[in-house]
């Protein structure tokens, strides 16, 4: 009896000891996605896919693979579907947000622990746009776009780190 209590308690050490080294691991990868998000913000050139958009009016929607926003040191490249109302757009709807033009502004602050609030502003030949981009440490980020001839619209992503 005193064999089978002392295996099974050495067992439950062991599975306790490679929980803390899971945990360790956990938070080490943490780290390291965390240092990614910085340095990308700080470098001013990273890249948002999109999986999820959420229009003004109506459902949310899953986004297929390939739609992203970018920025990359002074332009911004947006490649987005959009559904919602516009206002004064040429017939078809012109471009939407699918553009690329020179940030006009740009603002960063870090919000709270672990989240960093982008402000980005543009302008192209049909509209002015408000990007407002929030980032958190773990590379998921929330994109909301404000038009003057259209309707909000928002987004969820994650940060793409592989370098063209």
């Amino acid at each position: 009896m005193k064999k089978v209590l002392a295996i099974l308690m050495a067992g439950f050490g062991l599975m306790g000891l490679s929980g803390c080294a899971t945990s360790a691991e956990r938070a080490a990868r943490q780290a390291e996605q965390a240092k990614k998000v910085t340095a990308a913000l700080n470098e001013r050139h990273y890249k948002i896919d999109v999986d999820n958009m959420y229009p003004l009016r109506g459902q949310a929607r899953v986004v297929s693979f390939g739609y992203s926003v970018e920025v990359r040191n002074d332009s911004l490249f947006s490649y987005l579907p959009y559904f919602g109302r516009a206002y004064g757009v040429p017939y078809g709807g012109g471009k939407g947000l699918n553009f690329s033009a020179p940030i006009r502004s740009y603002q960063e602050q870090q919000m709270k622990q672990g989240v960093r609030r982008v402000e980005i502003g543009v302008t192209n030949e049909k509209d002015t746009y408000l990007y407002s981009i929030e980032v958190f440490d773990s590379g998921r980020a929330s994109v909301d776009v404000q038009a003057r001839q259209r309707d909000r619209i928002s987004y969820t992503g994650e940060m793409d780190f592989e370098k063209d």
